[in-house]
């Protein structure tokens, strides 16, 4: 029953879900394929960073593309210390802890949640103004 909630309230939670395909540059510079679903936070600034949308449940396995929506820089850095010990360790084995700076309009950093464990993934924004703050949720395929 659990699996059944999760899937109806994780759109794009199916592969090869339409909304959620790899584009034409990440089929290009990561090998993506239609079986793989790309989730996608718009990064920008203005008095403060922010992400839209600052929170999202993905599936173990999908791929999270934070992108630039102006020309201002951002950052992104998972938070190490608010982390599981599991989750950190991911990260850490798979060199993606924090972006490099984003600094031209569609700038992309794509984190691939291929192996990880389920849990909390939350994450600071920094740049031009004030930090933002935002999290991915990583549902196994139990719904935990």
């Amino acid at each position: 029953m659990l699996l059944t909630c999760v899937a109806l309230t994780v759109p794009g939670c199916r592969r090869g879900d339409p909304e959620h395909r790899p584009d034409a540059l990440l089929r290009a510079q990561l090998g993506l394929t239609d079986d793989d679903r790309v989730h996608v936070v718009t990064l920008t600034g203005g008095n403060r960073e922010h992400a839209y949308p600052d929170s999202m449940i993905v599936p173990t396995g999908a791929y999270v593309q934070f992108v630039t929506a102006d020309w201002r820089i951002h950052e992104l850095a998972f938070e190490v210390d608010a982390l599981s010990p599991a989750a950190r360790r991911f990260l850490e084995r798979t060199d993606q802890v924090a972006s490099p700076p984003l600094i031209d309009r569609d700038s992309r950093f794509v984190v691939s949640f291929e192996g990880a464990p389920a849990g909390r993934y939350p994450y600071v924004l920094e740049g031009n103004a004030g930090p933002g703050r935002g999290v991915v949720m990583v549902m196994d395929e139990q719904g935990r």
